[in-house]
Formats: C-alpha cells, sequence, structure tokens
C-alpha cells in the first residue's frame, strides 16, 4: 500500500517532488538565462557594428570615387591652366619682342629724319638760296603710335591674366590638399570602426568560453549537491530502507534463539524496522 507523501523521509521527498524555481535557480538556469540574453545582447551589437561598418564601407567607396573624380576634374583644370599660362607667356614673349621692334625701327626712323635736316642745313648754308619754307616738325605716324599702344594694352592684359591663373592654381592646389586631408580622416574612422568590432568580437568568443565550461561544469556540479543532500540526511538520522529492513532481520533472529516472548519482541522490533523504512512495507511475518 503507497504511503502519502506526508509520511515519507525528507531526502526521498525531496527526490520525488517536482523541481521548482529555486533548485533550478542553484543548479544555475538563472545563469544561463542571463548568458543567453549577454550573448543575444552581443550577437545584437555585433549585428549593429557589422552594419556600421559596411555603412561605413559603402559611404568610404563613395566618397573616394567623388574624391578620384573631383581630382581628376581638378588635374586636368590645373593642366588646362597651364597650357593657358604658356600660351599667355609665349604671347606676351612674342608681343614684347614685336613692340622691341617697332622701337627700334622707329628710332632708326628718327635718325634717318634727323640725318635729312642736317644735310638740308648745310646745303643752305653752303651755297645762298632763296628762303626755304620753315622746316616742318618731325613726322610722326599715327598709325605705328596706336599699334604700340595697342600692344602695351595686350601685354599689360596678358600679364594681368597670367597673375589671375597664378592665384586660381594656388587655390586648386590647396582644395585637392584639403581633400587628401579629408581622405585621411574618413580612413582614420574606419580604422577605429574596425577595431572597435575586433574587440567587441573577442569579448563576445571571450562570453561564449566562459558560458561552455560552465556548460561542462554545471551537470557535475548538480550531482555533488545531491550527494551532499543524501549525506546530510543519513547523519541527522533518517535510515535507508536497507537499515530498516537489517534491524527487522537482526530482531527476528533474536526472537527465535530465546523462546515466545523474545520471538514476540523481535517480532515487534521487526514491524517497527519495517515501519521506519522508506521505501519497504511492513513485514508480513509480523503483521501475522
Amino acid at each position: 500500500m503507497n504511503k502519502p507523501m506526508s509520511q515519507l523521509s525528507p531526502a526521498l521527498a525531496a527526490r520525488l517532488s517536482v523541481p521548482d524555481g529555486q533548485n533550478d535557480q542553484r543548479r544555475g538556469g538563472s545563469d544561463y538565462s542571463k548568458l543567453r540574453g549577454v550573448i543575444r545582447t552581443q550577437k545584437d551589437q555585433m549585428q549593429v557594428l557589422e552594419n556600421e561598418n559596411a555603412h561605413y564601407k559603402s559611404r568610404l567607396h563613395r566618397i573616394e570615387d567623388g574624391h578620384r573624380l573631383e581630382l581628376a576634374r581638378l588635374k586636368k583644370e590645373v593642366e588646362y591652366h597651364k597650357r593657358l599660362r604658356q600660351g599667355a607667356d609665349q604671347r606676351s614673349y612674342e608681343l614684347e619682342d614685336r613692340l622691341g621692334r617697332l622701337q627700334q625701327q622707329l628710332q632708326r626712323q628718327q635718325q634717318q629724319h634727323q640725318e635729312q635736316q642736317q644735310q638740308a642745313a648745310a646745303a643752305s648754308s653752303s651755297a645762298p638760296a632763296p628762303p626755304s619754307p620753315p622746316p616742318h616738325p618731325p613726322h610722326h605716324h599715327p598709325h605705328h603710335d596706336e599699334e604700340k599702344d595697342g600692344l602695351i594694352a595686350q601685354s599689360q592684359l596678358l600679364v594681368a591674366k597670367n597673375s589671375e591663373l597664378t592665384t586660381r592654381c594656388r587655390l586648386l592646389e590647396s582644395q585637392v590638399l584639403q581633400l587628401e586631408e579629408l581622405k585621411a580622416a574618413l580612413e582614420s574612422e574606419l580604422n577605429q570602426a574596425y577595431c572597435e568590432r575586433d574587440e567587441l568580437a573577442g569579448e563576445l568568443e571571450r562570453v561564449l568560453t566562459r558560458q561552455h565550461y560552465r556548460n561542462l561544469a554545471a551537470p557535475v556540479g548538480g550531482e555533488g549537491e545531491a550527494e551532499e543532500g543524501e549525506e546530510g540526511a543519513s547523519s541527522n538520522g533518517v535510515s535507508s530502507p536497507a537499515d530498516s529492513g537489517g534491524d527487522g532481520g537482526s530482531g527476528t533472529a533474536v526472537g527465535g534463539s530465546t523462546g515466545g516472548a523474545a520471538s514476540g519482541g523481535g517480532a515487534g522490533d521487526g514491524s517497527g524496522g519495517g515501519g521506519g523504512g522508506a521505501e519497504c512495507p511492513a513485514d508480513p511475518a509480523a503483521s501475522h
């Protein structure tokens, strides 16, 4: 006949009872749930960092493409301005050469005119002649003067344009330097993101390693706690079924050797031993 749970020994009742939340917590169930939460959090953080890394990579590629195109455009513009500057320098040299030739030609014409005047004066002084008309003023060529003024104006315009192109080339070079500095800053940010990702990956690996070691050590710890519980119950005076059966057997043997009274006492001891047992029912001989 089965006994109610209230009449069982504490050790057997603990074995037969359904494990509650405290036992799970003692065995590490809450630690496992915490570890799972930490792992999920770390995985979410890793996913967020990978997404940020991919975003920064795509952004860096776009910026590098833009910088490459901008640098190519600026280089072409610099080459174009250099060619313009060379052309302007060549044109200014040609105009200066032409201006020098015109000045030399004008000086030769003035010298020839002075020589003609001197020859005419010498001829008039050597032979009397009718009064000559007043000497003409030196002949000026308005066409040459206009051409000279135009060349001077063109030379000044070319010099101004040359200085403007020089300033613009310097501005473009400064813009190229700024773009290179921006590229270096973006590369440093990307390297920092890589370092943070590696640190988080190492932290996640350490957490997973600790969890693995805890999972390996958890069953061994549970068995040790169960054995300690059984030893504590036996030390508190709770006998096992085998021990109670042994006591009953000894009582019966003593009763057989001493006679009827002793036999009755042995039977009583055997029944008492059977009642003290946790799993075995009462002895049939003692009940009869």
